[in-house]
């Protein structure tokens, strides 16, 4: 009997999430290194936004699914949106709700009154660990059903979702079975929750939660070097050689597959995905106006495009945003692509744009999408995992958003020479990162634990160096 591991994600095709690259990547490649993958993932009726053109890159995997259950903090959704329905036209045109505010809108305030800090108490708690925990008791109960039908040796949860963790951690209670547990970004341990309502109660909840989920955990997998150290720092005295790093990464026969394509006529920079999380392109758009300013280039030479959910930037339109930069007719506001589409637009540029701010511990996922298209990468990223990813391995360069005089030397030496594949420059360090090899590491994790004569601390101890 073949042996089975049971993949469970809350991000999967055909949801457009990137979340779901990770998981999806692994039940690919799992089958020819002798592990046949199952998935559990959220029920299609539950996706935001769906593409089925991306179950064509699974594999032949079986896909089980499960739904939420109702909770408090959506009937207080519903009822807040009742009342502002109700009262709107009390409110003043332009003032902000609340659901204009960032959900961690609190922690900005300087002072609270006891009504402010009673509602964030409140929230804090309806949304722990996150908005997904609803999720997680239909997802063991499926779960347990999968594992006891189809004999599963190992569990894989990926998460965020933080609560995709406590899935994992029932799991392996009730039915037993080995548990991997796959931080794609940092909880408590390297991150700080800012994105949340939060409360000193519920911190100090979720810091014991992740220790726990540490504890119970066969093996612990990161997917930078950097998140990897830092679990390392906080529990390695008590856990040694529990973590280990298995990067995200790009599939190599994927890519091998698209035709050629020529590259643009004019120069051209293309971002692809989401604007969100302080995201902005604004440090390029300085860069481009003061270079054509200068007259060191000539505003008809190059292009900016902004591929997807783009159309705002921290709240405001992206519209203005480049009439303010006088960058109208340079850069283009363009909706969401098929995921071939975007890559084929990313191909057929010069350079690709890579927004990374304030995530020392991660790399954008599309970081490796793009190292795989073989365009160059212009990343706008603090030190941390992403610029160490972009200068180590040669696929192009990164620099501090403040940085203005080195983009615009970046820009220029591009384009004065020809941008040739990132792949036939540094064909080492970047195949290290095909999703091929990297599922082959994985699957020798997998096969110690259906070795009962290696235990767990001894597979997390041959990953030490990874």
């Amino acid at each position: 009997m073949g042996k089975k591991v049971l993949l469970i994600a809350y991000h999967y095709p055909p949801s457009v999430e990137v979340g779901g690259l990770r998981c999806s990547n692994f039940s690919r490649h799992l089958p020819r290194f002798g592990w046949t993958p199952y998935v559990l993932t959220l029920k299609d009726e539950y996706l935001d936004k769906a593409d089925p053109e991306k179950l064509n890159y699974v594999g032949d995997v079986e896909i089980f699914k499960a739904g939420r259950m109702l909770t408090l903090s959506h009937v207080y959704v519903g009822i807040k949106r009742m009342a502002q329905r109700l009262f709107r036209k009390t409110n003043e045109p332009g003032t902000p709700s609340d659901s204009d505010a960032g959900v961690g809108e609190s922690s900005s305030r300087v002072a609270e009154t006891w009504p402010q800090k009673l509602r964030r108490y409140i929230l804090s708690f309806l949304s722990l660990p996150d908005e997904q925990r609803n999720w997680a008791l239909p997802a063991v109960i499926q779960g347990i059903r999968i594992i006891q039908r189809e004999k599963i040796d190992c569990i894989f949860t990926s998460s965020p979702p933080y609560s995709v963790n406590l899935v994992g951690w029932l799991l392996k209670a009730i039915t037993g079975v080995r548990w991997i547990a796959d931080f794609r970004d940092p909880w408590m341990t390297g991150g700080s929750k800012k994105l949340y309502m939060t409360c000193a109660a519920s911190l100090g909840i979720e810091r014991w939660l992740e220790r726990r989920v540490i504890q119970k955990a066969d093996l612990i997998v990161a997917n930078t070097e950097m998140l990897c150290e830092a679990f390392k720092k906080a529990y390695g005295s008590q856990l040694p050689d529990r973590f280990v790093c298995i990067t995200n990464g790009f599939d190599g026969e994927l890519f091998s597959s698209f035709g050629p394509v020529e590259k643009e006529k004019v120069f051209t920079i293309t971002y692809t995905g989401t604007l969100y999380f302080g995201r902005t392109p604004e440090p390029l758009f300085q860069a481009v106006r003061e270079l054509i300013q200068e007259k060191r280039i000539d505003a008809q030479a190059i292009r900016i495009r902004l591929v997807g959910h783009c159309q705002f930037i921290s709240g405001r339109s992206t519209g203005e945003i480049v009439q303010a930069y006088q960058l109208e007719g340079i850069v283009e506001v363009l909706d969401p692509v098929s995921y071939n589409r975007a890559i084929e637009m990313v191909r057929q540029s010069q350079l690709a744009l890579l927004l990374a701010p304030n995530q020392p511990y991660q790399v954008p996922a599309k970081a490796y999408d793009y190292m795989g298209t073989g365009t160059k990468i212009l990343a706008l990223a603090e030190d941390g995992a992403t610029c160490d990813l972009v200068r180590s391995t040669g696929i192009g360069a990164a620099f501090r958003p403040s940085d203005t005089a080195g983009i615009k030397e970046f820009l220029l030496r591009s384009m004065k020479q020809d941008c040739v594949s990132i792949q036939s420059k540094n064909n080492g360090p970047v195949s290290e990162y095909e999703i091929q090899a990297l599922t082959r590491r994985l699957a020798r994790y997998l096969d110690s634990f259906s070795s009962p004569a290696v235990s767990a601390e001894r597979v997390g101890g041959s990953g030490n160096a990874a």
